[in-house]
């Protein structure tokens, strides 16, 4: 996958500007009290990945990287882990205090598996958050029996006196839950216990990471592993059809069309998730900016040909450092070639050999689109 820089001079839109972002995915930290099978930050829910930098972000790191005027212009700050649950960051109260006080309008959200942290914290979090619009979504896939089986390492009994610490101090909760074969028939239960406990909103979520990698199939199950790497069981794909991921009906018409997937990520055209009127970046646990949580997976992940092609570009084009946030600032950043030539520029190149990115083919890619499809 080499890439030729003369071969990046096709005239292309900018993503964006540095004034006209509204919404930033924030990762707090790499650090998780969880051990997911679907996660990339362990082995098939055991080891830790070995590539994995256990980084995180400081109060001082936020401050000197969004500034207040920044924060300002933003519609949206959703801390969500690319790999880590931002509940476990040591200065994730500060933080967002910090973006409250520059952000009173803000819609200033959170995801977490919520099981970690005493009560009073998880009130002290929704003192600060319901200051303004906001939700924290909890991801609990089932109930006492069947939750742990994919969030592997939490614990229901805290998961649920978090949940109501955070409701009864007037935070807005949301449950995510991730259907499987081994919960899907408590889907209804879910609903019904989140509706008492005083949760605003439930949503159902259909996984599309039962594709098999570099195929264009879906495999029924996936192994789980213990941190041996010895199988301990499997996660299957959900029996009752509307539990499924309805991208996956569209690989028979994909394989029609493209016959592989290597010429899939060649000749699919791309639209972009976070650049044109979204205007989202993504700041990451090291401090790195970039357009989107996949890109960033190159920093954690050096291993595949799609990951080391997106490092070459990196490489090629001024190094780490021109995605270093802290060091150069956000706009030194944003303003950068990467963001307003490169990246997008890309795009428009004849196949993956030639430049174009393939994480951008994989995930934004027209003809197949799993994560449009996750929720009901």
């Amino acid at each position: 996958m080499s890439l030729p820089a003369e071969k990046i001079a096709v005239s292309s839109s900018p993503l964006y500007h540095y004034d006209e972002v509204r919404i930033v995915h924030l990762e707090l930290t790499h650090r998780c009290n969880a051990a997911c099978p679907m996660c990339a930050r362990n082995v098939h829910g055991g080891a830790i990945n070995p590539d994995m930098p256990l980084s995180e972000l400081s109060l001082e790191d936020v401050q000197t990287i969004l500034l207040p005027d920044f924060v300002a212009q933003l519609k949206r700050i959703y801390a969500c882990g690319n790999y880590g649950d931002p509940m476990v960051a040591r200065d994730c109260l500060d933080v967002f205090r910090y973006l409250r006080q520059h952000g009173p309008e803000l819609n200033l959200d959170l995801h977490t598996n919520g099981s970690a942290r005493r009560p009073e914290w998880w009130r002290e979090l929704a003192d600060i958050m319901k200051q303004g619009p906001h939700y924290l979504r909890f991801g609990i896939d089932g109930l006492e029996d069947t939750n742990h089986l994919y969030r592997r390492g939490t614990d229901w009994k805290t998961i649920m006196r978090s949940a109501e610490a955070f409701i009864e101090a007037g935070g807005r909760a949301e449950w995510d839950f991730l259907v499987f074969k081994h919960n899907e028939y408590q889907v209804d239960d879910a609903r019904e216990l989140a509706e008492k406990m005083g949760f605003k909103d439930f949503f159902v979520r259909k996984t599309g990471r039962f594709l098999s990698a570099g195929e264009l199939e879906t495999s029924d199950r996936f192994d789980v592993l213990d941190k041996k790497g010895k199988f301990e069981y499997w996660l299957e794909q959900p029996s009752r059809a509307e539990y499924n991921n309805p991208a996956y009906d569209d690989l028979a018409l994909v394989r029609q069309n493209f016959g592989n997937y290597e010429n899939y990520l060649d000749q699919v055209e791309i639209r972009c998730k976070v650049g044109g009127p979204k205007r989202k970046m993504y700041l990451s646990a090291q401090g790195y900016a970039l357009p989107c949580c996949w890109l960033a997976a190159v920093f954690s992940e050096s291993s595949t040909p799609e990951r080391k092609q997106f490092a070459q570009m990196i490489d090629q084009y001024g190094g780490k450092e021109a995605l270093d946030a802290r060091r150069i600032g956000l706009k030194k950043v944003i303003e950068g070639s990467l963001f307003q030539q490169i990246i997008p520029q890309s795009w428009g190149l004849e196949s993956v050999a030639a430049g174009k990115l393939a994480t951008c083919a994989r995930t934004c890619g027209k003809a197949y689109d799993p994560l449009d499809h996750q929720r009901d």
